[in-house]
Formats: structure tokens, sequence, C-alpha cells
């Protein structure tokens, strides 16, 4: 048939047999299209043979199932929720009298009729196959369409069915040969991580999850059972037995491997009988479940024998001691209880359980433990960003191990609790299968979230040489989500958020989806161009919906492991959709549009950097204690990148600060490596102090400046970056002290990487410190880049103390994210002041924020209002164009106004500059002046016109100095107001509005420049 298939696709000559018996050829045959050759079905894994050989077998109606009385129960039950899905119902019958059956079910130990039914459809037994191998076969049996299911043994049947499962389609299963085995006997998870444990609910969907994929082991030796570690020697109460024989039923009912891990480690005697039996009895609770497999874990202690008896016995140098302790338990284990209960090979992790190359330990340990026992090892480090052939050849030469096997730290999280790791399986060399017994991958604290990674494992340990990680990428993506598309593609989206491996493995892409999209958002802008615009905002709308499209997705678990992050993408879509929008506003001149859309850009931001993700504690789990990161710093830079050009539009110049008093810091935290104290005083912010370990309550910092000195300001940068969070003091306190020993508190701060602490009157202080008022739930160390303490700025000042840290230089530094907040509602007389020494020449101001209050400047003849600020605005200016010695805000007191700028006023910048105005808004005092509204449109019409005439519109033309070069109407549609972004908030679909409008309109609007009034 496949050659009968070939021949007519290439336009072979068909051959006829002549009236005299001989071959005549015809003419070129031309295969109709519906009998075109069939396509061979998509199975994941990949099998090692598949063909679209035989017949379609229909599996609607009554559906006759011959099966022996040993089939797999399993196996069966699957079989019946596929033909239940494909339209039928399964009927099984007795394999001996299988009359009118459709399908054949089991393994030839099991199923009398089944090498009868292979031999009918041209097909050979699973018999020859490794173990779990199957074989898939459709073909006529006496007439009628006939599928045929067999194993090598019941995992194998099992999996035949999964298989089965994957291609049935219109109420049939295609034509098709399949002939598959795993190319690796362990295929699996290590539930082994630190952190909260998974539910037992979490665990029983695992175990099914496993089953699906093919995966056959599933490892049980959380860190955080204390049954496990600090209380190996106790059994198991009846509550916690009854939940472990609920996961060892289950695990069985899927075909995973249940395999129970002890850790003694911390403080067994391995020479002791008492811990030898301590560990039997032990492993006899479990063996009473039906648990056949079992593993000692001697992972992450400390490289030393414990107990005087171990001490006297094994009398080896060094770390050779330590193997030889080791490998007598091991081998007692094997000898005394797993041999003679006949039980599965003992399995173990070493205490030095990574790196290839040789040493004392790895060599002693390999050659005193038995042979029989299977060795795991993580690669060449802890995290191995790849595992080479060469790599595990010379673990296998250093273990001396016929049976090593893999714990791959991915996609762990327990050292990196704010992430989550969704990217696929790569760097595993494709024929690893040839060296290893196999692979177990160590999941995330989120159990369903991990299930990305894990169907990786499941495709790549069954045929490595097939596996291709894109398609295994989107096959679970999909199975995750569900069949509606929008959930599909708000999933791949999502996912896309978390494909960084980082640290792991820096070479891994960060968001490289989303960042095509701002790239090409930037070059399009820049260019004054509408290409690209579009993708941007449609995957920004998607993630900010994704709190509620994923709502719905299949697998409802990931959806609840990963809300934090959902919320947190969602929340950064939204600052980068105002951001957006304060594009368009700058470009229009809008100047309280676009710092409303900077200052609401900043609050999603905030939200976005909340602690969401739970940990645990000594007293249990603990809600909220982890900033969940997603995007890895790809939505912070585009922020940055927006932001800069508001600031250039703003034209801010910080004020004159007083420099840094030099100071030599310490800390009473360790250091790590070579990342010494003295990094957080030498003015570079690209060096660091990091400590060796994560701070408790009352650890600090500290500068000492020498000798009492005024201080006026405090700043520490920690983590990576001022807007990063990562290795931090996450509740820290800053405090100051004239002698070291009488501490005064100044400000608290949470989550907060970059520390600002100012005094709206300075204070005298030798020591500045920042003490930890809690501990790092998520375990992170301690980054500071810098660590500088300034002295007081006699020009900018205020009679209002300053709350969250601020003081008046926040009001004055060019950064509308920092603001001078005042710590209390004003009183008759209350100011912010900045003064100018000798007089300069101003051409306007600009104030953002909101506050009560009149605008002053001081001239020679005194202080003169400007104008009473609107306290509902957030940008306000006025034309100045004179010589003044000070400015400042007089804040109202105890007037509606004040209330309603919630008394307690808030200062993002006051910008004195020597240009003109850049926004087109009313100026403070003024009245507005009459516009021309906007010519619409109707709705059913296609958007029209080239743009506003600068020349006739208001506010429109070519001034705004030292702004730069924006699009007009690059975000908003034709037709939106500065109203209509107050009111409703910008919405990103409203992108492709705008960019219909501008092709229709022409580049020439996307590049035109608004200009501001003068007066």
């Amino acid at each position: 048939m496949r050659r009968a298939l070939r021949n007519a696709a290439t336009g072979a000559l068909a051959l006829a047999i002549g009236a005299g018996g001989g071959l005549i050829a015809l003419a070129p045959a031309v295969l109709p299209a519906a009998q075109a050759a069939p396509t061979i079905p998509t199975i994941l894994p990949t099998p090692q043979e598949i063909s679209a050989d035989g017949v379609a077998v229909p599996l609607t109606g009554t559906v006759t199932v011959a099966v022996g009385a040993q089939t797999d129960a399993a196996a069966k039950d699957l079989l019946s929720d596929v033909v239940r899905q494909a339209g039928g119902t399964a009927s099984f019958v007795d394999a001996a009298a299988p009359a009118g059956a459709t399908v054949f079910l089991g393994t030839t130990a099991d199923n009398a009729a089944l090498p009868g039914a292979l031999s009918a459809v041209g097909a050979a037994n699973a018999d020859a196959l490794a173990a779990n191998g199957y074989v898939i076969a459709t073909g006529t049996v006496a007439g009628k369409p006939t599928l045929v299911l067999d194993g090598k043994d019941a995992a194998g049947t099992y999996y035949a069915v999964q298989s089965l499962s994957q291609v049935v389609a219109d109420g049939a299963a295609p034509a098709m040969k399949v002939k598959d085995w795993p190319l690796m006997s362990i295929r699996g998870a290590i539930e082994g991580f630190y952190g909260i444990p998974w539910s037992h609910q979490a665990r029983l969907d695992q175990l099914a999850f496993y089953g699906k994929h093919k995966m056959n082991t599933y490892i049980y030796t959380p860190k955080d059972d204390s049954f496990l570690r600090s209380k190996w020697r106790e059994l198991y109460p009846a509550a916690e037995l009854a939940a472990l024989k609920e996961l060892v039923d289950e695990a069985n009912a899927n075909h995973v491997n249940f395999t129970f891990a002890l850790s003694p480690g911390n403080d067994v005697c391995y020479s002791s009988d008492a811990d030898l039996a301590a560990t039997t009895r032990k492993f006899d609770q479990l063996r009473a479940l039906g648990v056949t497999s079992f593993y000692i874990a001697l992972d992450d202690i400390d490289p030393v024998l414990k107990c005087q008896a171990d001490k006297d016995k094994f009398t080896n140098s060094g770390f050779k001691k330590l193997a030889d302790g080791q490998a007598f338990y091991l081998n007692r284990l094997v000898n005394d209880y797993i041999k003679p209960h006949n039980l599965q090979p003992l399995q173990t992790v070493p205490t030095n359980y990574n790196g290839s190359g040789p040493d004392p330990y790895k060599g002693q340990f390999g050659l005193m433990v038995d042979d029989s026992v299977l060795v795991q090892w993580t690669g060449e480090g802890v995290f191995s960003d790849k595992i080479t052939m060469a790599s595990v050849a010379a673990a296998s030469t250093s273990y001396n191990t016929d049976h090593l096997y893999i714990w791959d730290n991915l996609p762990v999280n327990d050292g990196q609790r704010g992430r989550l790791f969704l990217n696929p399986l790569e760097g595993r060399d494709a024929n690893l299968y040839q060296h290893i017994d196999g692979f177990t991958s160590n999941p995330m604290i989120e159990a369903y979230a991990s299930m990305i990674a894990l169907a990786g494992y499941g495709d790549y340990t069954w045929n490595g040489p097939a596996y291709n990680a894109a398609t295994t990428q989107a096959a679970i993506i999909s199975e995750l989500a569900g069949d509606d598309p929008a959930v599909r593609n708000a999933l791949e989206v999502f996912v896309d958020l978390n494909q960084s491996w980082k640290p792991y493995r820096n070479s891994s892409l960060t968001a490289p989806a989303l960042s095509r999209d701002l790239a090409a958002f930037w070059t399009a802008y820049d260019a004054g161009s509408t290409v690209g615009l579009a993708p941007l905002a449609d995957r920004l709308a998607t993630i900010k919906a994704l709190p509620q499209t994923l709502s719905t997705m299949a697998e409802p678990g990931f959806y609840d492991d990963a809300k934090p992050w959902i919320d947190a993408a969602a929340h950064w879509a939204a600052a980068a959709e105002q951001q957006l929008a304060m594009l368009e506003a700058i470009a229009d001149g809008r100047g309280a549009d676009a710092t409303d859309a900077v200052l609401a850009a900043a609050d999603e931001k905030s939200d976005a950097l909340a602690a969401t993700v739970p940990d645990i504690s000594d007293h249990g789990i603990v809600q909220n204690q982890i900033v969940p990161a997603v995007g890895d710093g790809v939505f912070q830079t585009f922020l940055d990148a927006a932001q800069a050009r508001y600031n250039t539009w703003l034209q801010a110049t910080p004020a004159a600060t007083a420099g840094g008093y030099p100071a030599t810091a310490s800390s009473s935290l360790g250091t790590y490596s070579s990342n010494r104290a003295s990094n957080m005083t030498d003015g570079n912010a690209d060096t660091l102090w990091w400590s060796s370990a994560p701070p408790a309550v009352g650890s600090t910092v500290t500068v000492d400046l020498g000798s009492v000195q005024k201080v006026g300001r405090v700043l520490i940068q920690q983590s990576d970056s001022d807007t990063t969070t990562g290795d931090m003091v996450y509740h820290a306190r800053v405090e100051y002290s004239a002698d070291g020993t009488s501490w005064t508190p100044a400000g608290t701060f949470e989550t907060k990487p970059r520390i600002e602490q100012s005094f709206s009157t300075p204070v005298d202080a030798r020591y500045v410190r920042m003490a930890a008022t809690a501990t790092n739930s998520g375990g992170q160390w301690v980054k500071v880049r810098e660590f500088t303490v300034f002295g007081p700025v006699t020009d900018l000042v205020s009679d209002l103390a300053g709350a969250n840290g601020s003081g008046p230089a926040s009001a004055f530094d060019a950064n509308i994210s920092t603001a001078f907040e005042a710590a209390s509602a004003p009183v008759e007389g209350s100011h912010l002041t900045r003064t100018l020494a000798g007089g300069t020449t101003i051409g306007s101001i600009s104030v953002v924020g909101r506050m009560a209050g009149e605008l002053e400047i001081e001239t020679a003849q005194g202080w003169t209002s400007l104008g009473t600020l609107d306290p509902e605005k957030s940008f306000q200016e006025a034309v100045v164009e004179q010589e003044i010695t000070g400015a400042r805000i007089l804040f109202a007191a105890g007037s509606p106004a004040a209330r309603a700028a919630a008394q307690a006023p808030v200062v993002n910048e006051l910008v004195l500059r020597a240009g003109g105005v850049v926004g087109s808004d009313l100026l403070i005092g003024e009245e507005p002046e009459p516009t021309v509204p906007p010519t619409t449109p109707a709705p059913t019409d296609p958007p029209t016109g080239g743009g506003t005439d600068p020349a006739t519109t208001p506010g429109a033309g070519s001034g705004s100095a030292g702004g730069s070069d924006s699009p007009s109407s690059a975000v908003g549609a034709q037709g939106s107001g500065s109203d209509d972004l107050a009111n409703t908030g910008f919405s990103l679909g409203a992108v492709g509005v705008a960019a219909l409008a501008l092709l229709a309109g022409g580049v020439a609007l996307l590049r035109r420049r608004r200009s501001v009034r003068t007066h």
C-alpha cells in the first residue's frame, strides 16, 4: 500500500495486465484528491515507528472490545472514555470468543485473541519491544475495520490507549501502524524542593498527568515533610499514612512507580544497628501500602560523620571516611532488606551530587557501594545549563556506576521564589539515553505550573532523538488551555512572559515575543510609522485581560498556581498602556493627560510589585510574602524608556544636591565571595556588596561617616537595580546615631529596592544603618550597590515634615516617580520653597502633583502669586519670563480645596525652566480658551483626512522646545481628547484605531508636533 501511494504521488506510470499476460504501460496515473496519501497521525511522545498504513476504524455506536481476564484495568477504563468521547459505547467481551470485535486490547499473555488479530492486520506483536512498549495497528479482520492495541506489559497497554486518545477524531481512529517503546527506563519527577509542599490533591493530579504523558516515576521526598528528615526515625501517624496510601494507589492506577525517599543524613549513625532498624521500620510502613521502590537521600547535609562509632569504624582520610560510612549503610539496606523482599533496586543521591570530574568522595563512594544501587546526579552544576554526552560519560566513570540517572533541577524555583519557569526543556543531548537510566525533574513549588516543563521531560525521556521543544511546548499549552482559541492565545502570551531560566541559563531568551513587539513599536514610533504599533497594543490588551481570560482554562490548578504572576502581568501591561497614552499626550502637548497617565502607570507598577506569593515559615504557610517577577525586567525597561520621553518633554533639570559624605561600610551579615563591603561606598552603582546569608530580624548594614555630620538625606540602592526586587532587605528600617549606641529610627520601607530617606530638618549623625525588621520569607540574601549619606540642601526647604522618606529634594530631582509627600495637612503659611541664589531668569514653571494653594515667585519686589493651583489637576503651568530669586508653593490650609487635595499635599516635581511652557493645557489662573470640537467620522465611515492644520487648530504647531520627536496620534483614536483619557483611561484597543487613522491620513500626522501657547 505504501509503495502504491508513493508511486502515485510521484507520477509513476500506471501498469496493467495485457491480454497476453504482460505488463502494459498506461498514461501517467493521476491520483484523485480524495485518494491522497493519508496523513501520519501526530502522537506525543513521538513514537519510534509510525505510519498511516491501515484503515480508519469507526468508534461510534456499540464498539466491541476483546480483552483477556488480566487485561489492565486502567487501560480498559481509559479506552471506555476514548470511545465515549468518539460517540460510542465500549462493550468488553472475552478474548476467548471475540466474535464481532472492533478492538483488541491487552498483551499477548492476557489476550489469546491478540496474535491472530495482529497477524490479520499485518503487524508484529509487542513482545520483542522494551518494557512499556506497545503496538497499535488498524486493518481489516473478517472484512471489518479493526483496531489492535497490544502492550509489551500492562503499562505498555495503557500507553497504547493514551496514544490512541490523541488521534481519535470525527468518531474514528485513523489509519495507522505504531511500534513504540521508551528509550529511558526512568521518566518522571522528584518532589525534592524546599518550601511549601504540594497539596495532596496536587500530588494526585500530578500522578494522573504523569500517566497521560507516559512518565513512570514519582519520587516522594518533599524537604518540608518532617517525617522524611528531622523526624525520619518516627513512624507516620495514621492520617499521614492514609494520605500516602491514596497516593500509592493513584500512582499504580496510572502506571507510575511511587518511590519513597528517606533523608536521614543530618544525624544518622551509618554503622548503627538501631538506625538501620529505624530505617527498615519506616520502609515497612510504606511497603505495607504497596511501595516497592525505596531511596536514601544524602544530599544537602554536612559532609562529616556525625557519631563517634562511625568515626571509630571508618578510618579512611578526608571525604573517603564519609563515603565509606554511607556505602556501609546503603549496602546493609540492599543485602538485609531490598534483596530479601524482592524489591526494586535501592536508589540514592550522594552528598557530592554534581560535577563530572573525579574526586576522593566520588571515587570511594562508587567503589564501595553495591553495584545495584541507582545513583542520582544533577549534572555539572546544581543547576545544569546543558547536559552533554561527554559530561555523563565522565560522571559515570567518576562515580564508578552503570546506573547513573539525573536529578534535573529544572524547573524548580525554591531558590527563586518570585519566579515561574515556564520555558521548555532544552540543553539536554538527544542521545543521553545511551549512557543513563533516565531523568527525574525537580519541579516548582507550583505543581500545576510545573506541568509545562514536565511535559518536556515526558517527551524527551521517551524518545530524545525525536524530541522537539517547540512542538511539545505548543501541545502542552493547548492541553492546559483547552479548546477556546482565545484562552489558548492568552496562555501562550502568559507563558512568553515567563520564558527565561536566568540566572541558571543566562543565554535564555527573556519574554521573547513581548520583546519583539516592544522593539518593533520603538522602531515604528521613532521612524514615524504606524507599522508595528498594533501588535504591541494587542499583546498588552491580552496581558491586561489575563486574570479574566485564563480563569476559564481547562486546568484550573494552573490558574490558581499562577494567579500572583497573572495579576502582576496585568498590572505591568496596564502600566505600559498608560505610558503609551502618555506618549500620545505629550505629542499633543496635553500635559495634564500625559502626567495623569504617568502617575497611573506608577500606581499600576506599584501594584505589580506587591508581595502576593505565599511562603512557608515555622508557623506554616504565610500569604503575600514574595513579589512575583514576570517579564524579567522587559516591562520595566519599556516603562523607563517611555518615562525618559516624558522627562525630555518636561525639560526638568535636577536641583543641585549636596555630595555624599565619605564613609566606611560594614554589615552584621557575612560577605559572599569577593563582593566586599567597600563596594557600597565607592560611588559606583555597578559594583555591590553581597551577603552570604539572608537577613535575620535585627541584621544591619551600616555606614560610618567618621565623625558627626549634618545629614539631610540617605540613599540605599539594593538589589540589581532601583526598579527590580531580588536579593535585598525586604522589610527595612533606616536608623541613625551619633555614638553608635543610641539609635533613632527615621523611616520604614517595605519591598523597596531603592530606599530614600530625607530629613526636613537635618539631623546629627555619625552612623546610619539599615536594619531588617523581619526575615526575607523567600530566603533572599542581600545586595547593596550603594549606601550614600548626603549633607543638607539649604535652598530646598519646607516647614512640613515628609512622609515615606520623602523630603523637599524629592520635588526637585527631575524624577516624577519620586515626590515630596507631606506627612500632615498644611497649616497657615506652610510652603515648599526653592531659593535661586543671585537670581535666575525663568521662562516658565510647571507643577506636577496634586495640591491646593498658590504658586508664587520671589523677585526684587517680594513674593508674587502666579495663580491658584487646582487640586484636581496633576499638571499645571505658568508663564514667568523674568528674573526671580525663588519659587514656592504656598499650601492652602483648611479650605475645601485643601480637603479635596486629601489634606496632605503631594508634589512630584516643581519644574523651573528657561524656556516656555511645554503643554497646551489651561495655564494657572487663566480661563480656558474656546476650542473647535474635533471632527469625528460617522461610525459607519472609514477614517478620513490627513490630520490637523497647525495654522488653524488651537494648540497645534511646531513649538515645544527640547521635546523629543513623538507621534501626535500614535496611540489614541481620532477625536479622542484629554477629557476622554481622564474619564475613561486609555484603552490599547485605541492603538489599532489610531493606526487606521494614521494610515489614512499619512505619516505626517504621526510626526506632527503641537505648539504651545505664547502670551
